[in-house]
């Protein structure tokens, strides 16, 4: 696709050159950052517009829309949305994520699990990977008051800010034994632990940030230690995974939980998410027992085709791929037969995992193949993955959860642009961005410079690829019609980045608060 040129039918307004995601120097490997800063503030907020803002009861929550009771609202999505929310550095919706959770889901000492699509309880007791997720966040956002990047922000159930939050769920997790008195991590408040994990929840680096704001913070140093000793027993080490439940002796735990499938012995949605979480470990602080997790880990998706071969894996029968006709239906409308999909998934979800292990301890190619790979299940618009399945088959928005899937290709974008960075060293120890990896998404003329080249516009421009990289100075809605009056693409966020290779003439049109922008795009 060649822009042959853009012309501006209006302009309003002075333009800022940042992204919208939170930007802090750090010297992260990155790869295609420009690329993926874009395309992370544009699918934050579409999980903003589809899994916010249609819901009343529970306003404020993040929604999941296909699962087995549509329309729910679980505290894991409070955490994720609080971390996604803290890298897109929107604190309206942090604020107005962690409120809604104290309103409708704070019990005495944690998050209740579930509220029905009703705005009621539907689930009583702790997910812990969400109550150490909010923790995280909140001393996070702490850290952005002190500094002066956020305003401060006072709780109006609680009637205190983030850091004092923190504290009371950092005790209420060993208080409730969500945490043993041997360091372990148990699933729940006072179920499992000694005597099983998921270990899909385990985050050392988040306990090495607790060990600092911990006034008590030793014990934190206690659960690094058991994190990694548990990990180097699970029956997949040698090939870097781990089972969705195991026992911490390194024994299988049966179907167990929330989410059992294939009696717990199958790399599957709850185990997965241990690529990104030992990752942040590696990379945040260099820790020798994650790179060598990941190091199998890496070798492994390697000897299976790289990143083309991203998906889930059985433990058990060494590496083989889940049954070819394993159908799943609970987390896809289980009511609606059109919407469910196969238990095997090379999708964004998978690359975005398989990804942060590459990013950790891969060289530049394989940095770059799993970049360009993610890039397939990115379209320039508000979501990951495809509309339709370019292969004919059913990877696509309708059989994906447009919940799970979005944020777990988020934290593998975020991990590749530098953006999922430790907030708290890239304040307190100020350190001069790297440059980072470039793959074809990227044309190798700096996108900055192509910006700043028209940057008195009001919808400026860049390429990026074979894609457009619209921006304006604030949140908008997109929409872009062919000469034929037909929408052709659709988002929302300050930037928009369009995959198109049709030549024809189109006109661009951004709608924010205080402005709308249009111009004319030729292509040829």
């Amino acid at each position: 696709m060649k822009l042959s040129k853009i012309l501006p039918l209006c302009i309003a307004g002075a333009f800022s050159s940042s992204f919208a995601v939170l930007d802090l120097p750090n010297a992260q490997p990155k790869v295609d950052e420009s690329y993926w800063k874009a395309a992370l503030d544009s699918t934050w907020q579409g999980l903003v517009r589809r899994n916010i803002d249609p819901y009343s009861a529970g306003k404020g929550l993040i929604h999941r829309p296909k699962s087995e009771t549509p329309g729910d609202a679980v505290s894991e999505a409070v955490g994720y949305g609080m971390l996604v929310a803290l890298y897109a550095n929107d604190q309206e919706h942090f604020n107005s994520i962690w409120e809604a959770a104290n309103e409708t889901m704070w019990s005495t000492c944690y998050y209740n699990w579930q509220m029905g699509p009703d705005g009621k309880i539907a689930g009583g007791g702790a997910a812990t990977d969400a109550e150490e997720d909010v923790a995280l966040s909140l001393i996070f956002a702490d850290k952005l008051v002190s500094a002066g990047v956020w305003k401060p922000y006072t709780s109006t159930k609680f009637n205190y800010g983030y850091a004092d939050h923190a504290k009371t769920i950092l005790d209420c997790m060993w208080s409730t034994k969500q945490v043993t008195s041997s360091g372990i991590l148990a699933p729940g408040a006072g179920w499992g632990g000694e005597s099983f994990v998921n270990p899909g929840y385990f985050s050392p680096a988040w306990y090495k940030i607790f060990a600092k704001f911990d006034s008590n913070g030793d014990r934190w140093n206690k659960v690094v230690e058991k994190t990694y000793e548990i990990l180097s027993k699970s029956p997949g080490y040698s090939m870097g995974m781990i089972p969705d439940w195991m026992q911490p002796d390194g024994g299988w735990a049966g179907s167990l939980g929330y989410n059992a499938y294939f009696n717990s012995r199958a790399f599957f949605k709850d185990a997965i998410r241990i690529l990104w979480r030992v990752a942040i470990d590696a990379v945040w602080f260099d820790e020798s027992r994650a790179k060598d997790f990941l190091k199998n880990s890496l070798a492994f998706i390697n000897s299976k085709g790289g990143a083309a071969a991203s998906n889930f894996y059985q433990i058990e029968n060494a590496g083989e791929l889940l049954p070819a006709d394993d159908i799943w239906t609970d987390f896809n409308d289980s009511e609606n037969e059109n919407t469910w999909r196969y238990r095997r998934e090379h999708s964004h979800l998978t690359i975005g995992m398989w990804a942060t292990a590459a990013l950790a301890v891969g060289e530049s190619a394989d940095r770059i193949a799993f970049s360009e790979e993610l890039g397939k299940f990115y379209e320039g618009g508000d979501y990951f993955g495809n509309a339709v399945d370019p292969t004919g088959g059913i990877e696509d928005t309708l059989h994906n959860e447009m919940y799970f899937d979005q944020f777990l290709a988020w934290f593998g974008a975020s991990m590749l642009s530098g953006t999922f960075m430790n907030v708290i060293d890239a304040i307190d120890n100020p350190k001069a961005a790297t440059p980072g990896d470039s793959s074809s998404l990227m044309k190798k003329t700096s996108i900055g410079d192509l910006a700043r080249s028209n940057s008195r516009e009001g919808i400026r421009y860049a390429y990026s690829g074979s894609s457009i990289i619209f921006s304006v100075q604030e949140s908008a809605s997109w929409t872009i019609y062919d000469m034929n009056g037909h929408k052709v693409a659709s988002a929302y966020g300050r930037e928009f980045l369009w995959n198109n290779g049709n030549k024809g003439v189109y006109t661009v049109i951004a709608k924010s608060a205080n402005a709308r922008y249009t111009r004319k795009v030729v292509l040829n």
